[in-house]
Order: C-alpha cells, then sequence, then structure tokens
C-alpha cells in the first residue's frame, strides 16, 4: 500500500503565508468546500443543508472554491434561498490553501471520491474535517469517524446534524482530532511517499 504524493511541504508552507485574493467577510466563522462544480461533489446538496444550518446558527459562512458545469445551476439555487451573503462560489485558484488557513471547517460533500485529495489538504491546514460516508477513501481518512465527523452520504439532514454537532464539541476534543488527522495527512507527503518507495525498492 503506497499513499497518493498529494502535498509538497515547501509549497505547502509557501502558500499558507500568501494572502488569497478575497476579502473575507469580518466576524464570520468559514465552512469551506474545494472540488469541481459538478455532479459527484454533490454542491447543491451542501448549500441546502447549509442554508437550513443558517436557520439554527447565523455565525458562518459558506466558500466553495472550483469551476464546472454547475456553477449555473448552483448559483440559481443560492439566488433562490437568498444566500448571495452567505454563500460565496470564487471559482478555480491556484492557492486553497490560504483558504484554508482560515477556515474552521471542511466539507466533503461528495457522492463517491478517492480519499479526496482536497480533504487531505485542508487536513494539513488544520482545518476540521465533516465528510459524507461515501466510498473510498473519507471514512477510513478520518478513523471511521472518531477523528472528524462522517455523516450518511446524501441524507437530508446529514451536514445540519454533523455542523450541529460540531458546535456542541468541546475546543479539546477539536483541537485532537486535527492532531490526528493531521498525522495521517503527512501519509500523503511527497517526502513521505519517497521513504515507503525506497523501502518497497530495497526489499
Amino acid at each position: 500500500y503506497l499513499p497518493d504524493a498529494i502535498i509538497s511541504i515547501k509549497e505547502l508552507n509557501k502558500k499558507l503565508n500568501t494572502p488569497n485574493d478575497y476579502q473575507i467577510t469580518k466576524n464570520k466563522r468559514i465552512i469551506l468546500s474545494v472540488g469541481r462544480l459538478t455532479r459527484q461533489k454533490n454542491f447543491s446538496y451542501l448549500i441546502r443543508e447549509f442554508s437550513d444550518f443558517l436557520k439554527i446558527n447565523n455565525e458562518f459562512v459558506l466558500i466553495i472554491l472550483g469551476e464546472g458545469e454547475e456553477r449555473e445551476k448552483l448559483t440559481l439555487l443560492i439566488n433562490e434561498k437568498k444566500l448571495e451573503n452567505k454563500v460565496f462560489l470564487l471559482g478555480f485558484t491556484e492557492n486553497v490553501y490560504s483558504y484554508m488557513k482560515k477556515s474552521e471547517i471542511f466539507i466533503l460533500s461528495s457522492l463517491w471520491e478517492e480519499v479526496g485529495f482536497a480533504m487531505v489538504e485542508a487536513s494539513m491546514c488544520n482545518t476540521y474535517i465533516i465528510s459524507s460516508d461515501c466510498p473510498n477513501g473519507p471514512k477510513e481518512f478520518l478513523n471511521n469517524g472518531d477523528n472528524g465527523i462522517l455523516f450518511k452520504n446524501n441524507v437530508y439532514k446529514g451536514i445540519l446534524k454533523s455542523l450541529i454537532t460540531y458546535c456542541k464539541l468541546e475546543n479539546k476534543k477539536i483541537f485532537l482530532d486535527k492532531v490526528e488527522l493531521k498525522k495521517n495527512a503527512r501519509k500523503y507527503t511527497i517526502f513521505k511517499h519517497y521513504l515507503e518507495l525506497h523501502k518497497i525498492l530495497k526489499v
């Protein structure tokens, strides 16, 4: 078993310290999601669930990074839900790390996924993870939900209940979960990939 080489630590550190080009609304807590605007990523479901969550907790904004064929559909949904000042489709960016650094929560809402590269990157940026239990990798990465929060894939109120659960967590639990997930994420660095490959070739 050889995890993909997703992250360059050198690039990560450089981009973490590069300001992003979007001024986040002040005094708002940020939820982030990243990926192509396609059916697979299930962003329409995320937006609907977030809309319901706002009725309970109005402190957050949702930022979605990525481009794709569902942009128009998602924009119409945002307008329909009157979320223009709460949900932001910011398109493609070369520097997702600077957004992850400023975000409190990363949500993976996909219908299916491998481990989820953006989720691994977010973990390296100390962002708390909430993910669907979709096939194939998120469940394993989150240690079956022991670290981070798993919700039933594409089920009504799945994300809503997960966000409510998150808001009730003690700071110590959030901190420990992020520590464990960062450990998991380090398996996907280029350097770790090199070390594991070296072991295999030596054998």
